[in-house]
């Protein structure tokens, strides 16, 4: 009796692993597979990306090095940004300093019961 339910778990698994294969990308079931409705085709795109994306995207290959030319930052232009990130840091160690002295606050004292 447990070798019959071994033999069926077995063929199920063995059934899905096999459709799982299948259905996974290769285009000779994938047809099969949107025939019968398992599988879909990718839909076309919605008229905001159509607008928002370039139609002829300049992409790098991985392994190469870019060749345009960076904008290059004036001498104010870092001594704006350093005084910015400087006062972000001032007002993040203010906030730690806060919440750590929130943290330290006493426990509660025990309620006082009444006395009969």
């Amino acid at each position: 009796m447990a070798d019959r339910r071994t033999e069926i778990s077995l063929r199920a698994a063995g059934l899905a692993l096999l459709v799982g294969t299948a259905l996974g990308g290769c285009e000779a079931t994938r047809g099969v597979a949107e025939l019968t409705d398992l599988a879909t085709k990718p839909g076309d795109p919605k008229p905001f990306v159509l607008e928002t994306r370039p139609q002829d995207p300049k992409y790098i290959p991985i392994g190469t090095t870019a060749t345009r030319q960076a904008k290059r930052k004036t001498v104010d232009e870092f001594k704006k940004l350093e005084a910015e990130l400087e006062a972000k840091r001032i007002s993040n160690e203010a906030a730690g300093t806060q919440a750590q002295g929130l943290g330290k606050t006493p426990p509660p004292a025990p309620a006082v019961l009444p006395t009969d």
